[in-house]
This record gives structure tokens, sequence and C-alpha cells, in this order.
């Protein structure tokens, strides 16, 4: 069984532990290919400075909306990156998943690369999402209306966050599931 991967990365701390992620789909037997969102960079050049012998391996797995962009100049059908991708995946992760990501998907917004991709997913293929927050955002009323929502439609596999003491130094529920679990969970559910 093939195990093609969108792994959509959001504005979260959390994404300090993409590459753990990445080398542990890697090693799953996932293939990867990244989409990021504009909140994203802050904390993947943060990753990038500290690790800088990734940059490669990052940017070769990156897939940029500019293809999008260009792809929009070409007479040839079939140049359409965001649905080409959609094809390509067997499923999508989310990981980490911002609480204003998560916002923008169960109201249909596509506004950047990441959630039109997610949009554009057929009800057939698992969107695996793991989030990452502040305690005080997970929970925010609003936002566990927004959850539960996403928690009704099959095709979301949500893989909670856990109490542990937060990057921001607070104690309570936000904290991104751990690698491992991550990747057992997908493992699970797409076998």
């Amino acid at each position: 069984m093939s195990k093609n991967i969108i792994l959509g990365i959001t504005g979260s701390v959390a994404t300090i532990m993409i590459f753990k992620l990445v080398d542990e789909l890697e090693k799953n037997g996932f293939r990867v290919k990244i989409i990021t969102t504009k909140a994203s960079w802050l904390f993947v050049f943060s990753v990038l400075f500290r690790k800088p012998q990734k940059i490669f391996k990052f940017l070769k797995i990156w897939e940029s909306g500019l293809l999008e962009f260009t792809g929009a100049f070409s007479k040839k059908k079939g140049k359409v990156r965001h649905i080409n991708l959609v094809k390509w995946a067997d499923a999508m992760l989310i990981a980490p998943a911002s609480a204003n990501t998560i916002s923008k998907i169960v109201h249909a917004l596509a506004d950047n690369f990441l959630t039109t991709i997610a949009l554009a997913m057929p009800q057939d293929k698992k969107i695996f999402i793991a989030p990452a927050m502040n305690v005080n955002m997970w929970q925010n009323p609003f936002f566990q209306k927004n959850m539960e929502e996403l928690e009704k439609e099959q095709m979301y596999q949500v893989i909670g966050p856990v109490t542990g003491t937060l990057q921001c130094g607070d104690e309570g529920i936000g904290k991104m599931a751990s690698v491992r679990e991550i990747v057992e969970r997908m493992n699970n559910k797409m076998s």
C-alpha cells in the first residue's frame, strides 16, 4: 500500500518538531511533501537556523504555492498544483495544527495553499490533525465548538494534544502529541 502524505505545517511553536516528524514518517514508509502557511515561516526559519544541514532536505520536500501561480499561465491542462497534490496524496497530516488553521478548515475557508488543499481533499481520504497551542486557546469555548464540528466528520482524525509544560511555561493541555504517537495513529488508520 502506498503512503503518500501531504504534511501541513502551521504557525505553532511545535514546528520545532518537524524534522523528527518527517524522519519518523519516512522510517515508516511514508513519502512526504510539505506545505507551509505564512505564519509557520517564523518557526520554520528558527528550525533551519539551528539545523542548517536540514535546509536541502526541507527544500526537496517543500511544495510551494508559487507553482500554482505559475501554472495559471500555462495553456496545458492539468497544471493545477493543489489538485495534482490531492490526487498524489493518500492522506494529509496537519502537524502542528494551529487554532487558526483548524478554524479555517471547519468553516471551509481556503485562503492559503494549505487550507485550499484541505478543502480539495476527497471524502474518502483522511486528514489527520495534531493540534498544538496554548492551554487557554485550546479551552476557548468558540474553538471547542470548532473542534466538535471537525470531529463529526469521518475524514478528519484528530490526534489530540497532551497535557504538560508548554513552551510558554504554562501547564495544561495543548502540547502536540508525540511524533511516535502521531505516526502510530496514522499507520493504524491507514492500514
